[in-house]
């Protein structure tokens, strides 16, 4: 009995160890789930340990895919920064695949919503113009 309590709890131990062993995402900019009134410059990644970073895809809402500046590299990094384009308003996900130093291939993804203040910005301006434009078409 003592010998299979000592071999659960020793498998135990190596186990969690081989879990804290393996790199994670500890950050991105934007954060999961954030709601941005404009679109992000750039998309920040920071790991708990450092990665290679082997892909990342952003699509949007409609599973279009969203050409963004990313080269993979073979240098391990903990933080990456991508330069991202205008961004319009609407949903997007981030998928990311990373390799940690044991060669272990991780996968993980998150979401933003970009709100587009450009967009508010242009709908007041359009309704100011219309308003400009009715009030002079009824000058007598």
């Amino acid at each position: 009995m003592k010998k299979t309590v000592f071999l659960f709890t020793a498998t135990m131990v190596l186990m969690t160890a081989n879990v804290f062993a393996h790199a994670g995402l500890k950050s991105s900019t934007p954060k999961d789930n954030a709601m941005l009134m404009s679109s992000p410059k750039t998309l920040q990644l920071q790991y708990t340990k450092a990665v290679v970073l082997a892909k990342v895809t952003m699509q949007d809402k409609q599973g279009t895919e969203v050409d963004i500046d990313f080269k993979p590299t073979t240098k391990a990094s903990s933080n990456y920064n991508i330069s991202l384009p205008e961004l319009a308003s609407g949903n997007y996900r981030v998928n990311w695949m990373i390799m940690g130093s044991d060669a272990h291939k991780m996968t993980g993804d998150f979401s933003f919503l970009v709100h587009g203040a450009n967009s508010v910005a242009a709908a007041n301006m359009a309704k100011k113009h219309a308003d400009t434009a009715k009030s002079a078409s009824h000058n007598h």
